[in-house]
């Protein structure tokens, strides 16, 4: 296992080790999750950003990411204020996700290996703390378990287990607390979610499961409109 104190942000060796201990098929997913962190700290998304995630949840969109490429890197062109290290980090992001799309013409090999120094060089903007834990966090995901490089489906459950947590913190947070609860506050939750989701459940089911967590379990005043939403957004989820 890498020790994790190393840094990151200045050495490129150990950037290359964690991209290539990640599944090809499964990078696209990685490197959004990594660009995903900073989604709440950020006023405004760039247009460009926000349709390269509906890029990289589309295997078949993958090879549109060259085009993504381009615009995101025109979006830092005409807009020099904006956050150049994120912009940065989403350009290299367009670029692993054209490049696993098997297409002609791919970006430089080692594009990847430059996702993990930039991430946390664009969290360093924010001076927050938990952000640069979520970024690395998420940086160092597959890096812990080897298993993962030779098993597609066990690393494909394992990001999905992981977007479902996002959504339960970010999005569901019925507490109201994701801004200030330590980050772990709903994860007892995301096992039985994550399990009706491999077991093909529907909408309501889903959403009847976080109404009774809401309602029962925290004692908070829930919607099943809003159960509904989140549903929704989890069933989303592709991989």
């Amino acid at each position: 296992m890498m020790n994790e104190n190393y840094d990151i942000k200045t050495k490129i060796e150990i950037g290359r080790q964690i991209f290539e201990n990640i599944p090809d098929e499964i990078k696209p997913c990685w490197a959004g999750l990594i660009l995903s962190r900073f989604d709440n700290y950020l006023k405004d998304i760039p247009t460009t950003i926000r349709e390269l995630f509906s890029i990289i949840d589309d295997k078949d969109k993958w090879e549109n990411a060259h085009e993504q490429f381009v615009k995101i890197r025109k979006f830092g062109l005409d807009n020099q204020e904006y956050q150049p290290e994120y912009l940065r980090l989403a350009e290299l992001v367009a670029k692993v996700t054209y490049n696993a799309s098997g297409k002609s013409a791919p970006f430089d090999n080692d594009s990847g290996y430059y996702i993990a120094s930039f991430a946390l060089k664009a969290a360093e903007h924010f001076d927050d703390n938990r952000l640069e834990v979520e970024v690395k966090s998420v940086i160092l995901l597959f890096n812990r378990n080897k298993k993962f490089k030779k098993n597609l489906t066990a690393a494909k459950d394992f990001v999905l287990y992981k977007r479902i947590d996002d959504v339960l913190w970010f999005d569901w947070d019925p507490i109201g607390v994701n801004d200030i609860a330590p980050r772990d506050e709903y994860q007892s939750y995301v096992p039985e979610i994550f399990s009706l989701v491999k077991a093909k459940e529907d909408r309501q089911v889903i959403a009847d499961r976080l109404l009774k967590l809401e309602t029962e379990d925290m004692g908070m005043s829930g919607t099943i409109e809003n159960c509904l939403r989140i549903a929704d957004k989890i069933l989303a989820i592709q991989l």
